[in-house]
């Protein structure tokens, strides 16, 4: 049992640690981009087909200029990934902002609202009278009759 929360631990830190790499070095990707790219693979797929070779080099110049178009439009695309991503949570950050302010003005009009105007008391002293009995008739409720058993 021991063995199985020490592994979860090791395994939490780890996490830990890569994550703060990774925001720390948000540009290290790029770095690594050609041989991210082009991997080990690649090289071997491309050795198998026959090429001009140059003097003992291993890629042809035509080939190595194919290779570095094609990495340099994916490191362009990565880098404009890059700024969408930044962009995006930029905008979601002005978004959050702007909800936040418009929850205190919410707050603050809520308070300077003016409390409601009280009727006042009746003056009346007595409930009586031919007038009393006609607005007692106007607004009569009818009582449901208890069943008799």
């Amino acid at each position: 049992m021991k063995v199985a929360t020490d592994t979860t631990k090791m395994a939490k830190t780890i996490a830990l640690q890569a994550a703060r790499q990774v925001a720390q070095e948000p540009l290290e990707v790029l770095k690594q981009a050609r041989e991210q790219v082009i991997g080990r693979k690649a090289e071997l797929t491309t050795n198998r087909r026959p090429k001009t070779v140059v003097a003992g080099e291993g890629i042809s110049p035509t080939e190595e200029e194919r290779i570095l178009r094609r990495d340099s439009r994916l490191i362009m695309a990565l880098e404009q990934e890059l700024k969408e991503i930044q962009r995006q949570k930029r905008e979601e950050q002005e978004k959050a902002e702007q909800q936040e302010k418009l929850i205190a003005e919410e707050r603050l009009i809520k308070k300077k609202e003016i409390p409601p105007i009280s009727t006042k008391p009746s003056r009346k002293l007595f409930s009586f009278g031919a007038k009393q009995k006609a607005e007692s008739l106007k607004t009569r409720v009818e009582k449901p009759l208890p069943p008799t058993g």
